[in-house]
């Protein structure tokens, strides 16, 4: 599984990586600037993310921006939508409605501090690691 940690808090980046680096490649971007051109540049080198998580309260664009963006690339792109890139919001925001906004664009959220079992269950629900296959953690 290949996958993009878009976080501009240091600390939940390092949590993301940690987590989704067991399942594969994960790679970092801390705006949404940074998160657009590692998407455009996977999807030119024919190695797209299977997962991106995206924080909602980035530096430059919001999340919703940037999953807006992420979407219409795709369609030009002629992506079907079954093959379009898994995304999850990552918030600490109290905002639902800007949840909500995302995760309806994209495959759901979760809430900060992140929460590993939680983060590990969608993954299985979206398919991307097969069940029982994660390794007994702490946190």
């Amino acid at each position: 599984m290949r996958s993009l940690v878009v976080e501009d808090a240091r600390v939940s980046q390092l949590i993301l990586a940690k987590i989704l680096s067991t399942y594969g490649e994960c790679q970092m971007a801390s705006s949404g600037y940074d998160a657009l051109q590692a998407f455009n540049r996977a999807f030119v080198e024919r190695q797209p993310f299977d997962l991106i998580c995206l924080d909602l309260g980035l530096p430059d664009f919001d999340g919703v921006e940037v999953l807006a963006e992420i979407r219409a690339v795709e369609q030009a792109r002629g992506v079907p939508p079954a093959r379009r890139v898994h995304v999850i919001a990552v918030t600490a925001s109290s905002d639902m409605d800007a949840v909500h906004a995302l995760a309806e664009m994209g495959d759901g959220y979760v809430l900060k501090p992140i929460n590993r079992e939680k983060l590990i269950q969608i993954l299985v629900r979206l398919g991307l690691i097969p069940p029982g296959s994660h390794p007994e953690t702490g946190s």
